[in-house]
C-alpha cells in the first residue's frame, strides 16, 4: 500500500503550528527571565504532565492551577522592580522561593487525593444504597411470588422450577 500523501487542510495545519511554535520560542526568548522563572517554578506540573495517564489530565489541572499561583507572586516581584535575568536568579536561588513554589505543587497533589478520597467514597457510599435498595425489592417480589423469582431455583429449559413446593 503507498503511503499517504499529505492533504491540503493537514499541511495547513503542520505550517499552523509551525507557525505558532516559532511565535512561541521568540517571545520566550524575548522575556527570558520571565520564560526560565516559568520553568523552574512550573517544573512539578511539568512532570506531573507528562506522569499523569488519566483521559481528562485532572491531577495535572489541579497541580498546575496551584503551583501557578504559588509562582505568581515571585514573578510579579520580578516585573514590577526589576525584570531582568539576575533578579531572576536571585528569586531562585532564595530557598523559601522554590519552597512556596513547589509547595504549591505540593497543595494540588494534596488537594487531588483528597477530593479523590472523597468522590470514591460516596461512590461507594451510594452503590451500598442502591444495593440496599435492590435486595429490598427483590424480597417483596420473592413475598410475592414465591421463591421461584429468587434465581436460587434451578429451572428446566422451558423455564419451570425443578423443585416443586411442598404444600403442608
Amino acid at each position: 500500500m503507498a503511503p499517504k500523501s499529505p492533504t491540503k487542510k493537514s499541511k495547513k495545519k503542520t505550517l499552523r503550528g509551525r507557525f505558532l511554535l516559532a511565535g512561541f520560542l521568540l517571545t520566550s526568548l524575548a522575556i527570558l527571565p520571565t520564560t526560565v522563572l516559568f520553568f523552574i517554578g512550573m517544573l512539578p506540573s511539568i512532570i506531573c504532565r507528562f506522569v499523569d495517564r488519566s483521559h481528562l489530565k485532572q491531577r495535572t489541572l489541579t497541580v498546575a492551577f496551584m503551583n501557578f499561583a504559588a509562582v505568581f507572586p515571585s514573578w510579579y516581584k520580578m516585573v514590577t522592580q526589576d525584570h531582568t535575568f539576575e533578579h531572576t536568579v536571585n528569586i531562585l536561588t532564595e530557598p523559601v522561593n522554590i519552597v512556596i513554589m513547589y509547595g504549591g505543587a505540593l497543595l494540588g497533589y494534596m488537594i487531588d487525593w483528597g477530593v479523590s478520597g472523597i468522590v470514591s467514597s460516596m461512590v461507594v457510599q451510594k452503590g451500598q444504597n442502591r444495593l440496599r435498595k435492590i435486595k429490598e425489592l427483590q424480597s417483596d417480589l420473592i413475598s410475592r411470588w414465591g421463591d421461584e423469582v429468587s434465581g436460587d431455583v434451578p429451572l428446566d429449559a422451558q423455564g419451570f422450577p425443578l423443585q416443586q413446593k411442598q404444600d403442608h
